[in-house]
């Protein structure tokens, strides 16, 4: 019998016209929503956790992890999931599937800036990556292998935490916001795995991605003034030119979720697919112009 928090799920398989039964085990921590297990096949034991969560015990999230602290709690949970599983297999060697870096940046009334920058971040040489952007709350770019995405803490803990749990930490929220703390995460998929001695460069790795990621580290935000001037140039009637602008002004300071509750959702999207058609960028829309540079973090990185 599997005790609290296991789940067994079975399939049958057809190889070389055989039916095979294959079983994966998995574990989910009933007091630590952070940390799953599987055991796969019986063979191989695959671990999934939020370092600063499993650090903490808190849905914060607030406290990263450095890489020794990754190393001792990737010990730690497969000595746990190896006691844990049914069969499974003694823990002699660490593969890492995915590996998040992380670094929070304490924007203040920058924080629109930062996400539209972050919003022009680039892969190298990755083919037609995509990217989502919410002036002042995410921005989200993906390529085949990697995904890098900036958002407001502030904002996340708000959506994330139950009611109760908003109460709970209400302090933190509102401190966190104060300082428009910003958070900038680079997920890693490399095919194959990583191998547990790339935990120790992990800062300087991250420091790189930045500093290629943002063609140096330095850029420029052209903001609503920019994007005006460009509705502006495109010879439109006076009421479609005031209607996108007026759009615009109050997408740049409402951000997507304040727009959601001033609109309703068909009349939103039709404006927002406007600007598309017309070929306007929404990505580094936001009330902030100017210069957004990154420098001082990558060096801060680099030295980690």
């Amino acid at each position: 019998m599997l005790g609290a928090g296991f789940i067994l799920n079975s399939r049958t398989e057809f190889r070389d016209g055989e039916a095979r039964l294959s079983e994966q085990y998995q574990y989910q921590n009933p007091e630590n929503s952070t940390l799953r297990f599987w055991l796969r096949g019986g063979a191989y034991l695959t671990t999934e956790f939020s370092a600063p969560r499993l650090l903490d015990d808190s849905p914060v999230n607030l406290n990263l992890a450095t890489p020794d602290q990754v190393g001792e709690l990737l010990e730690f949970a497969g000595t746990l999931g190896a006691a844990l599983m049914p069969g499974a297999p003694a823990v002699e060697l660490h593969k890492l599937n995915r590996l998040d870096y992380a670094c929070d940046l304490a924007a203040r009334e920058k924080l629109p800036g930062v996400i539209a920058a972050a919003a022009q971040f680039r892969f190298p040489g990755a083919r037609k990556p995509s990217t989502h952007t919410y002036p002042g709350e995410t921005a989200t770019i993906r390529s085949s292998q990697e995904t890098f995405r900036t958002y407001g803490k502030g904002r996340e803990l708000e959506h994330k935490l139950s009611t109760k749990q908003r109460d709970q930490y209400a302090d933190i929220i509102k401190l966190t916001k104060e300082r428009g703390v910003t958070r900038m995460e680079l997920s890693n998929r490399t095919r194959g795995g990583l191998a547990l001695n790339c935990l120790p460069n992990a800062p300087h790795n991250f420091s790189e991605r930045l500093e290629s990621g943002f063609n140096g580290g330095t850029v420029m935000i052209g903001g609503l003034t920019r994007l005006e001037a460009e509705i502006s140039s495109l010879g439109l009637n006076s009421r479609m030119e005031s209607t996108l602008i007026k759009f615009a002004a109050r997408y740049a300071v409402l951000g997507e979720d304040g727009m959601k509750e001033r609109y309703s959702k068909p009349t939103f999207y039709r404006n927002k697919k406007q600007f598309l058609a017309l070929g306007l960028r929404l990505d580094d829309l936001c009330t902030f112009q100017g210069e957004i540079d990154f420098k001082p973090v990558i060096r801060f990185l680099k030295a980690t």
